[in-house]
């Protein structure tokens, strides 16, 4: 008996036809070039939140209004964020600084809203959790 050929999954196309998280290639082209977050280093990239409000998961990206410039490469504070609950932990006043230049930088729609959203969002998480 012959086997069918496999087809290809295609769970990116289904994937992002079904994402309503805010997204935005202008924000991160913002983001990307700004000082690293964590070491004031050369950013290389956007780093979207990890590990704490379950604002993403396995194979779910947060909305990009909650991205943090770091730098990349091995070693990296983009790695080492990845590897250390502590440097998770410290994600929330990264994110606030980063939404806060980015509200002195654009003036417009739907930037400005989905960053006011992203503030209020990080503020309501960390009063239920402190």
């Amino acid at each position: 008996m012959a086997r069918k050929p496999m087809q290809k999954r295609r769970k990116a196309a289904q994937k992002a036809s079904t994402d309503t998280r805010w997204r935005s290639e202008r924000y991160l082209a913002f983001v990307r070039p700004l000082s690293c977050c964590v070491c004031d280093g050369q950013a290389h990239s956007a780093h979207h939140v990890i590990g704490i409000w379950h604002a993403s998961g396995m194979g779910l990206k947060a909305p990009d209004s909650l991205a943090m410039p770091v730098c990349d490469g091995p070693g990296g504070c983009h790695q080492a964020i990845h590897a250390s609950p502590e440097m998770q932990a410290r994600q929330p006043w990264w994110l606030t600084h980063t939404i806060n230049r980015g509200l002195d930088h654009f003036t417009d729609e739907p930037i400005v809203g989905a960053l006011a959203d992203a503030l209020e969002f990080i503020a309501a998480k960390e009063d239920a959790h402190g």
